[in-house]
């Protein structure tokens, strides 16, 4: 085609004025907004005609008063509350799917709390709801007893957040977050007996007071940087993946009833916990322990006690001096017959600090008496990274594992 003729056949299309957005199934808009905040979604009826009230229609509303930045702080919160009630106003349809709202300011609570109860009315599937707000929040009861709802969010930025429901009853509840809640007893009871499905538990900057956490059909575990107030006791049959990181070097807890679990992340701040913890993991696949010498120290104690990993194929130890510290890597290389990859993070105790007949020791192969005593030698591991100490903690920590490894494939030193 001449050069004349492309720009006359392109010109003939803009002429005819093709509206290729207005053209769109319904599903491929549906699908567009669902990656919008309402506040964009609305936005969109400039498009055309046909996209018009298109978000009234979505049944989803994300809203999030950081999209009203203002140097007036009480004319941006003003302005968001205007646009929600204004969005409720001018939806129409009486379906919610998922409601998600991002805000901040304890004078505005009510709106808030009337916002929930509009939401809870219109049982969604899912709630997520990202406030700060002050310690103590009335949440719609409603919110706690909903037939349909199988996600649920709660992040709030108080530490201590109360949340005081009357009873729980969400049968279709799979994935639970909190996150700065105080977590008692008597919470964490009617938790888990009101809902029935829960497989995913998300806890986050919580206070737990609680002393249990017991459930037949929870696979996902999470505990991240929170405060254990006493012992915790968790009993999880089905459990896949366990992470606990908590920020409390009093730290207490046990683990009983691991059999399914898989995916191990466990952070020792102390010694003061049950002996359990290697017992617990003997069926996992892979297995992240990091703590201070104390810890470790007090995680040796359950060696005695160590069964066999199985199905151990990644560990990842740290963050101590192993050099001078060998017994508990000794422990999971001689039980973990299919160990492939293997991963230390050296701590920030040197060598150097280490008492002058325990580097003789060392030095001369003998570190705790632990070199006298190797029967057997793990066949091959694919790969070892060690990360974190200077060259000679390295050097003698890779003498040490060729102790206990026939083979090993590749060696990193970081």
């Amino acid at each position: 085609m001449a050069k004349d003729e492309g720009t006359k056949h392109c010109n003939d299309l803009t002429n005819i004025g093709i509206n290729r957005i207005s053209s769109l199934p319904d599903d491929i808009k549906a699908h567009i907004l669902s990656f919008l905040s309402t506040k964009k979604a609305v936005q969109t009826c400039i498009l055309s005609k046909r996209w018009h009230d298109a978000w009234a229609y979505f049944p989803v509303l994300k809203v999030s008063q950081y999209e009203f930045r203002d140097e007036d702080q009480t004319q941006c919160r003003d302005k968001f509350i205007r646009f929600v009630n204004g969005a409720w106003k001018n939806r129409k349809t009486s379906h919610l799917d998922i409601f998600e709202c991002y805000c901040s300011g304890a004078d505005r609570i009510g709106h808030f709390v009337e916002w929930l109860g509009h939401v809870a009315a219109l049982m969604p599937r899912v709630i997520v709801l990202d406030v700060n707000i002050t310690k103590h929040l009335d949440l719609s009861q409603s919110v706690f007893s909903s037939a349909y709802l199988e996600n649920l969010k709660l992040r709030f930025n108080a530490l201590g957040t109360i949340i005081k429901p009357e009873s729980i009853n969400l049968p279709s509840l799979k994935i639970l977050e909190l996150v700065y809640i105080d977590l008692n007893d008597d919470l964490a009871q009617k938790l888990f007996r009101g809902c029935p499905a829960l497989e995913s538990l998300v806890l986050r900057w919580c206070d737990l007071g609680m002393s249990d956490i017991t459930s037949d059909v929870l696979k996902t575990l999470n505990i991240d940087h929170c405060w254990l107030t006493r012992k915790l006791h968790i009993s999880c049959p089905r459990l896949v993946s366990l992470s606990i990181r908590t920020v409390d070097i009093n730290t207490d807890f046990s683990l009983k009833n691991m059999t399914s679990l898989a995916n191990a992340d466990i952070m020792l701040h102390n010694y003061y916990y049950d002996r359990s913890i290697l017992r617990s993991l003997s069926n996992a696949t892979s297995v992240k322990l990091r703590g201070c010498r104390h810890s470790m120290k007090q995680l040796e104690k359950d060696i005695p006690n160590c069964k066999t990993f199985h199905n151990l194929k990644i560990l990842e130890i740290g963050k101590w001096d192993m050099t001078s510290n060998f017994d508990l890597i000794a422990c999971f290389l001689k039980n973990s017959p299919y160990l492939q990859n293997l991963y230390l993070q050296l701590g920030v105790i040197s060598l150097s600090l280490c008492p002058q007949k325990q580097i003789h020791d060392v030095d001369q192969g003998q570190p705790r008496q632990e070199a006298q005593r190797v029967l057997s030698k793990l066949e091959y591991v694919e790969l070892v990274k060690i990360n974190g100490g200077n060259k000679v903690n390295s050097n003698k920590l890779v003498k040490l594992l060729r102790r206990h490894i026939k083979n090993i494939g590749h060696i990193l030193i970081l």
